[in-house]
């Protein structure tokens, strides 16, 4: 089914491509919670460094996610924001970013905890998008600066962007280099996404109508 949504999307691409960020969907309270165990121990050392797989993390073993469901009763989420870019993802939300757009993301298998489950659940990796673009057609976006930051350019928010194409190419998710927290994704992966029905994902369009 993916790879039909994938090709009839781009088939019916017409006119200037769409761009959403990829943000947490709080609506999602009911979903069994989840503790990164080993935290502590992956965290030592850590400077964030955005041009790097995990924004710099360095992985001395396998990360340990357990999962919660005592008083939840919703579905456990295929994405869940972990820390500083880096997210929580499914099986098939890994499969999904690999089909289609197979070089804009790295992933780091993690062990999962279902002791508290009657059956195990799916397994999970952690998801970085390495891609970083400088994309963004300045002169015709509305964009707000960080104005406290001497001599460093950064966008703070996302008002009306306008890609340049070129710059873009034929890449689907990537991340800006002038707000690298931010994940971008184009149409064609909203499109798969939705019909796909992944869950733990809002899509936030970055271009007004």
């Amino acid at each position: 089914m993916t790879e039909d949504v994938n090709n009839d999307a781009q088939a019916t691409h017409t006119g200037e491509r769409k761009y959403y960020t990829l943000v947490y969907d709080f609506s999602l309270s009911s979903a069994p919670s989840r503790e990164w165990v080993n935290e502590r121990e992956q965290m030592k050392g850590f400077h964030p460094r955005s041009s790097e797989p995990f924004g710099g993390l360095r992985f001395s073993e396998s990360p340990q996610i357990k999962f919660d469901r005592k008083g939840r009763r919703g579905v456990l989420l295929d994405a869940a924001p972990i820390t500083l870019g880096t997210w929580l993802v499914s099986d098939r939300l890994k499969a999904i970013f690999e089909r289609l757009d197979p070089e804009a993301c790295v992933f780091q298998r993690i062990d999962v905890d279902y002791s508290n489950f009657p059956q195990p659940g799916p397994g999970y990796w952690f998801c970085y998008f390495m891609r970083e673009l400088d994309c963004v057609d300045e002169e015709r976006s509305v964009l707000a600066y960080y104005d406290n930051i001497p001599e460093i350019k950064a966008y703070r928010h996302l008002i009306d962007v306008r890609m340049k194409a070129e710059a873009v190419g034929s890449a689907h998710a990537f991340r800006l280099k002038y707000a690298t927290l931010k994940l971008i994704v184009d149409d064609v992966v909203v499109a798969c996404l939705t019909a796909e029905k992944i869950c733990g994902f809002e899509f936030k369009p970055i271009q007004k109508q």
